[in-house]
């Protein structure tokens, strides 16, 4: 079986999808299911590429900003689309095709690939990471998957399957399937207190108990909330320090809002007087293995919300206890009281219930060893990489059989 992926990025790209794919494609690989990739081309990548042992192929049709310029002249997407893709199965002798995020909003784009599939017999599904978009239009997303007769609609947590359905009720459950996320296990892993000494010193936080926020600087990530626990945090704990992995460039509609809330950010950390306690990086992603492994909590307090929330899954796997707002997928990770706590996603109340939550951590190093087991053991059994590849295949191996069947 050979098993086709069809997304708008990949690697060296960044964003929460193109992690999870070099995530877990390679481990479908391993399993003995070659894997090819169509997504987008990159200046300095190849047109065709092996990137640990899944085929990348790099094409101008699945360019989400030349698509989105085509849209705005009025083009239609079908005709290059279907072109597009009846070329890429042919080619690769595709059996399956799983479209990650293709709920977007390219509608023509989105019904050129199922037909592609239907003419050949080829189950194809997509997999949602999200329930909705940032300057996306809700109306085509939910057109695309009420109308376009996928063969199943996969959803990375129960939380975005169950938002999905409540706005498209009338997709038969039949079709709805959730495959939970899953992490590299190796690559986020507890590491020994020699090694986290070193570590700590490299990023410039000897002496100190690190408190990370891994999440973009955004509103609905809860970042102030969040900030304002620290004085409370501080008191009990003086060597206690926030680090936030770093702010974002300004996208679609928000630019306005996210260079606002980025000095709202800096200025509540001065009213508050605790720059001392607070630390923003300019990390990328191989840094959150590092920074995870050698903190003392992580935190993820998000005000709207989560579609599933890789960070505290990824603390798990480090044996660092976690603590979350009750928010979306959230709550599918972490268990409260046994891995970490979970609080209230209220605004209002976050900086109490966070501060109070941490303490209670920091203070207690027999808790805070038994929740980083806790969480390393769930980690391993619902949320490792190859279990998620196992998952894909089995799903892929059975919508073939039955498509074989028909």
């Amino acid at each position: 079986m050979n098993l086709g992926v069809i997304h708008w990025g990949f690697p060296p790209r960044g964003g929460g999808v193109e992690a999870h794919l070099i995530t877990v494609l390679p481990e479908v690989v391993k399993l003995g299911t070659p894997v090819f990739v169509l997504t987008e081309t990159m200046e300095g990548q190849k047109a065709e590429d092996t990137v640990e042992g899944v085929k990348i192929i790099r094409v101008e049709g699945l360019s989400s900003s030349k698509l989105d310029q085509r849209i705005k002249k009025g083009e239609n997407l079908y005709d290059s689309s279907k072109k597009l893709f009846d070329e890429f199965i042919d080619k690769n002798k595709i059996d399956v095709i799983q479209a990650h995020n293709i709920h977007m909003d390219y509608f023509d784009l989105a019904r050129a690939l199922m037909d592609s599939c239907l003419e050949r017999g080829i189950p194809c599904y997509p997999v949602l990471h999200n329930h909705e978009f940032i300057d996306r239009d809700e109306e085509t997303m939910k057109k695309i998957l009420r109308e376009i007769k996928w063969t199943k609609i996969v959803s990375i947590s129960r939380f975005i399957g169950k938002a999905i359905k409540k706005k498209i009720p009338e997709v038969p459950a039949e079709k709805w399937e959730v495959i939970p996320h899953g992490i590299n296990l190796e690559n986020f892993k507890p590491i020994d207190s020699k090694e986290k000494d070193k570590i700590k010193k490299e990023y410039g936080f000897s002496g100190k108990r690190v408190i990370l926020h891994p999440a973009r600087i955004l509103r609905w990530k809860g970042i102030i909330p969040a900030i304002r626990a620290m004085p409370k945090i501080a008191k009990k704990i003086p060597d206690a320090i926030l680090v936030l992995t770093g702010r974002i460039k300004p996208i679609f509609k928000e630019q306005g809002e996210i260079k606002k809330y980025n000095l709202e950010v800096d200025e509540i950390i001065k009213q508050l007087k605790i720059e001392s306690y607070m630390h923003i990086g300019k990390y990328v992603y191989k840094d959150i293995p590092r920074l995870t492994s050698i903190s003392d909590v992580v935190i993820y307090t998000t005000i709207g919300d989560e579609p599933f929330g890789l960070c505290p899954v990824e603390a798990m796997a480090c044996k660092v206890p976690q603590v979350v707002t009750a928010s979306g997928g959230l709550v599918e990770s972490v268990v409260d009281g046994i891995t970490g706590y979970v609080i209230s996603k209220d605004e209002s109340k976050i900086p109490e219930e966070l501060g109070e939550s941490i303490i209670k951590i920091l203070l207690d190093s027999s808790l805070a060893k038994k929740m980083g087991e806790a969480g390393r053991k769930r980690a391993e059994e619902i949320f490792s990489k190859t279990r998620m590849a196992k998952d894909f295949i089995a799903l892929s191996q059975k919508l073939l059989k039955e498509a074989k069947r028909s």
